[in-house]
């Protein structure tokens, strides 16, 4: 009876023991396989490095290194060079013609200025307020309002000449305003000359600088006029990117005052004044 009670415990004792090694290796094998099914980021990483083709990995990263880079820039169209001259229907006007057109424009521009400077260094009294103000709207009405209208002043118009642009239009009015003060520019920069040899603490600083820069513009306009002596260029005719003095052949539809104006090129032209001879422009070309 001992030993069936010593066998009986020892199956119960076997049978607690094998429940117990099942109980505690079923969570494990659960665990395994949650394991197995979820795999961790890792793994994940690493699967989509290993399946994602190489061609692919390049061409992401080319982009990235050509916006790190500095960007390449497109070469600049280069601009075509306009060639600044007359066409060929223009001829330029011979050295008399250019002359005698420059005579005209300072007696209209500064004739009526003389007898003023004359008799007022004479030291009279003489009021002549309406002798400059008729010589002022004479002076406009040849630089502002005949260019402006005409594209010709009173000296053109005598010798039958004509500024003409590389685009064989006569350029703006400023051009015909700016080359007349070439002789207030001349009397301005010898005032200033005199200012700066009297230069004291009373003496105006600004009217002293516009003289000067009178006088500057003055001498450049001269030089300019020496060394382009062959084109008949100074200073203005420069600064307005080409300007030429040509020839001009009355078309005969004017009429009124404007087929007055151009008749007085007739007049001149009868009595051999601002006319081209034949040899003054192989002269002029020498």
């Amino acid at each position: 009876m001992n030993d069936m009670g010593l066998l009986d415990r020892l199956d119960d004792d076997a049978s607690d023991a094998d429940e117990a090694t099942s109980i505690e290796t079923a969570p494990a094998k659960e665990v395994k396989k949650s394991e197995a099914k979820k795999p961790s980021r890792r793994g994940r990483r690493a699967k989509a490095k290993e399946e994602a083709p190489v061609d692919d990995a390049e061409e992401d990263e080319a982009p990235r290194r050509r916006s790190r880079g500095r960007r390449e820039r497109q070469p600049r169209e280069k601009k075509e060079r306009v060639v600044r001259k007359i066409g060929e229907d223009r001829e330029v006007a011979g050295i008399a013609a250019f002359s005698f057109r420059r005579i005209v424009d300072f007696i209209v521009n500064y004739g009526w200025a003389i007898p003023i400077l004359g008799l007022s260094l004479l030291g009279t009294n003489s009021d002549f307020t309406w002798f400059i103000i008729g010589g002022l709207a004479l002076m406009l009405l040849n630089n502002i309002f005949l260019p402006y209208q005409f594209g010709r002043t009173l000296g053109n118009f005598t010798t039958r000449t004509m500024f003409i642009r590389h685009t064989g239009q006569p350029p703006m009015f400023m051009f015909f305003l700016m080359k007349t003060f070439y002789f207030p520019f001349l009397l301005l920069g010898l005032f200033g000359i005199q200012l700066a040899l009297e230069y004291s603490k009373e003496t105006n600083i600004a009217v002293l600088v516009i003289c000067i820069v009178s006088l500057l513009i003055f001498l450049a306009d001269t030089i300019i006029s020496r060394v382009r002596k062959d084109d008949r260029m100074g200073l203005w005719e420069t600064a307005f990117l080409g300007v030429w003095l040509t020839k001009h052949i009355s078309t005969g539809e004017s009429s009124g005052w404007l087929k007055r104006l151009e008749s007085s090129g007739d007049f001149f032209e009868q009595r051999g004044w601002g006319v081209d001879g034949e040899g003054d422009e192989e002269t002029d070309e020498s």
